[in-house]
């Protein structure tokens, strides 16, 4: 297995920085409220993290949990799923003239799933609609074999309503499958991921496979958000049938972990949630003196 640079289990989903960065940057100017904005927001992590978020996962958790990557391996187009209008498809449905990008969690996932989702969804909005960027056929496959084709319904009508972009109801496919089916796939695209009884939750890693619209494996995008141009980059290579190469990451896994009433992790989030209080007043007071000195300062000019 390639080995991954290191393992971040991500504990709650990581976009808290980027509301704060879009709803306070009309009026946040200069360095100084550039380190209030970081100061706020990593207090509002703290303070907004559950209680089933704190704690590390075990290590046995976690274990063998990731990517590895099978460049330039093919996909077998014979494995059966069941698509969102409950209807049988094989996987070479999709290996048609297009480059597929797919991704592996499961619809009730509580973490990385949906942001991860999201994330691809704000790529696509960076291409114009005619862009040769915005041609690919989209898998979200579930690897929990219980969720059925109205899980998978729910989930694409709420993309389609978030992309707005007719061509997405035809290129853009939520399936669920077999526990083998799933098995096979995530083996042949090196996703290895474990279900957690305690939890009822699956661990897994999250990223994208971009896929040759004849199902080998050209590269991987890994994390939760995917810049415009690696992501242009990798359905060009795809289209073409060209094979990228292995590079290091920083594998995130999807988890969430519970610590147990009177254990050291239960106090650590008590006193992290308290200090996050403090921390918050404090920068809400200093930003309303700030702003209340402003139009004394331009009065007086």
């Amino acid at each position: 297995m390639a080995s991954p640079v290191g393992e971040l289990v991500l504990k709650r989903p990581g976009c808290i920085w980027r509301i704060l960065q879009r709803g306070f940057s009309e009026w946040a100017s200069g360095l100084r409220y550039q380190c209030l904005l970081v100061a706020m927001g990593y207090a509002l992590l703290a303070l907004l993290v559950p209680a089933q978020a704190a704690g590390p996962a075990s290590e046995g958790t976690v274990r063998g949990v990731g990517f590895e990557q099978h460049l330039g391996f093919p996909v077998a187009p014979a494995l059966a799923f069941t698509d969102e209008r409950g209807q049988a498809v094989t996987l070479g449905d999709y290996l048609r003239a297009r480059p597929v990008v797919l991704a592996m969690g499961y619809y009730r996932c509580p973490m990385l799933c949906g942001i991860g989702l999201n994330g691809t969804a704000r790529t696509l909005e960076e291409f114009p609609p005619e862009s040769p960027s915005r041609d690919f056929e989209y898998l979200f496959v579930s690897i929990d074999p219980a969720e059925n084709c109205l899980a998978a319904a729910a989930k694409k009508s709420e993309y389609l309503r978030k992309l707005g972009w007719p061509p997405a109801a035809e290129r853009w496919h939520f399936l669920t499958g077999t526990g083998p089916a799933i098995a096979q796939l995530a083996s042949q695209v090196g996703f290895h991921y474990r279900y957690d009884p305690g939890s009822n939750q699956y661990v897994h890693p999250s990223g994208l496979v971009v896929l040759s619209p004849e199902g080998k494996i050209a590269s991987y995008l890994f994390g939760i958000d995917y810049p415009a141009p690696a992501f242009d980059r990798a359905l060009a290579n795809a289209r073409r049938g060209e094979v990228g190469r292995v590079v290091d990451f920083i594998s995130l896994l999807c988890f969430s972990h519970s610590p147990a009433p009177g254990s050291v992790a239960y106090y650590v989030l008590i006193a992290l949630r308290s200090g996050s209080v403090l921390t918050l007043a404090g920068l809400v007071a200093l930003i309303r003196s700030k702003r209340r000195t402003l139009p004394a300062k331009d009065a007086g000019a």
